[in-house]
């Protein structure tokens, strides 16, 4: 079926719309990985600082359990009310809850109610992203012009490592800005706020665009399925759920390692500065933001699964490699394990909103894919530097992150190997079952390679 493209005017506002809110989401979780230390010490006081930054990564965790419900709860309604009113209200309760950890009092002053106080607001945090990345997506892909969905698709991962900079920049300035002592008393507030306003702005933007072309065709058809909650939770969905849950649990260990640990791990772990090591990071990350979109690209040109695939081998192999030049302390070894890690992570988060779009039938397709989706980028992801800080502790083994990382990639990689189809050029429009593509599997990904590229919009 064919339907007319937004102006490049209107493109590009949805995507400075959908863009402001991935790097408010991510630049939110970067200051709370960089000040980790701090918001352990202000919240949970002890003797112990290893104990305190257990006590604030567990927290940090805490909100990833909220993703699956904030996924169904904003698929709904996306799929029922629109695109753009799913994401108007998730970047509303995102930049609010932002506000709320800036200004939220410490231990000192609430006592115990302190780290309650926080965990509930990551819990609204981990409501509202669970719902900002599927509707983004949908927005982003269902309104990306032929051949394009690959390069717009890849957009929410490119945002996500641009917040990600901004935050372990924002780290860096107030680091080399404040003493360690103001840092501790109130220093690490102000990102908080400052990143704040952003969600206003985003707000104002997303109010202004019109639904995606899919979405005003779907209302227009009186006899199109209504989304139902029991869309997110079907077995007879089980090959599309599980497909979700592998390719966004890889995407989301591998994410958050790069994006909230490496930098914990280099400070502590290989004892360098705190501001070299969020410079390096921020290096790491500014090559994985510029590797999406060519991702994106490729995975127009060879299909989803090759690209995805690759990813996954890559992690799998390159795991264990990669932290031992991560813990050589070598600063020509560090970023080349940061580039190897930027080269075989993009291929596998530049192509899961695509996935997660073309996957599933238009109607319900932010309900259908929510649960699968935010199970795997939720708490197995969200407590991956919460695992990689307890295998260091626990083995002694600087390394030891590694292989958890591999161990995901090869499950992961394993089954999408025989489950996923392809799905590049699928019409988004057409009300297909969540896994058709003729076969799948291996097949599958034959029978498109003797068909040429893959470069259907």
């Amino acid at each position: 079926m064919s339907r007319t493209a937004p102006s490049p005017r209107e493109q590009r506002r949805v995507a400075v719309a959908c863009i402001i809110g991935n790097f408010l989401e991510y630049l939110d979780f970067a200051l709370y990985g960089f000040f980790a230390v701090a918001i352990g010490a202000a919240f949970f006081p002890s003797q112990d600082p290893t104990s305190e930054l257990f006590q604030s990564l567990a927290v940090f965790g805490v909100a990833f359990f909220l993703r699956p419900l904030g996924g169904v709860v904003f698929g709904l309604i996306g799929d029922r009310v629109g695109r753009r009113t799913s994401l108007s209200i998730s970047i509303v309760v995102m930049g609010i809850a932002t506000t709320a950890i800036g200004l939220l009092p410490g231990h000192a002053t609430l006592g115990v109610a302190a780290p309650i106080l926080l965990v509930l607001i990551r819990c609204v945090q981990g409501l509202s992203v669970g719902g900002e990345w599927g509707a983004s997506s949908a927005f982003l892909i269902e309104t990306a012009g032929p051949g394009l969905r690959g390069q717009r698709g890849s957009y929410p991962s490119m945002a996500a490592a641009l917040g990600l900079i901004g935050g372990s920049l924002l780290a860096l300035g107030f680091g080399l800005f404040f003493t360690a002592e103001q840092m501790a008393a109130w220093g690490w507030r102000v990102p908080f706020l400052i990143a704040a306003p952003l969600g206003f702005i985003g707000l104002y933007i997303r109010r202004r665009l019109e639904d995606t072309p899919v979405f005003r065709e779907l209302e227009q058809a009186s006899d199109r399925p209504r989304a139902k909650l029991r869309d997110a939770f079907r077995l007879s969905q089980w090959r599309a759920l599980a497909i979700t849950f592998c390719f966004s649990w890889i995407c989301g260990v591998g994410l958050y390692y790069l994006g909230s640990y490496v930098v914990n791990f280099l400070s502590t772990s290989v004892k360098l500065p705190r501001a070299e090591a969020a410079l390096l990071t921020a290096i790491g990350l500014a090559v994985y933001a510029a590797l999406c979109p060519v991702a994106g690209r490729l995975s127009d040109r060879f299909g989803r699964r090759r690209t995805i695939l690759f990813g996954c081998l890559g992690h799998a192999v390159l795991g264990v490699p990669m932290f031992m030049l991560l813990g050589s302390g070598n600063v020509a070894l560090i970023l080349l394990a940061l580039s190897l890690y930027a080269a075989i992570q993009a291929p596998i988060n530049a192509n899961t909103s695509l996935i997660l779009i073309e996957l599933f039938p238009a109607s319900t397709r932010l309900t259908s894919g929510s649960l699968g989706f935010n199970l795997g980028v939720g708490p197995p992801s969200g407590l991956g530097p919460l695992v990689a800080a307890a295998l260091v502790a626990g083995t002694g083994l600087s390394y030891s992150p590694g292989f958890f990382l591999a161990g995901v990639a090869l499950v992961c990689g394993v089954v999408l190997f025989f489950l996923m189809p392809e799905t590049a050029g699928r019409d988004l429009l057409l009300e297909h079952d969540a896994t058709q593509d003729g076969e799948t599997g291996p097949l599958a990904a034959s029978t498109t390679a003797l068909a040429g590229p893959v470069t259907r919009g």
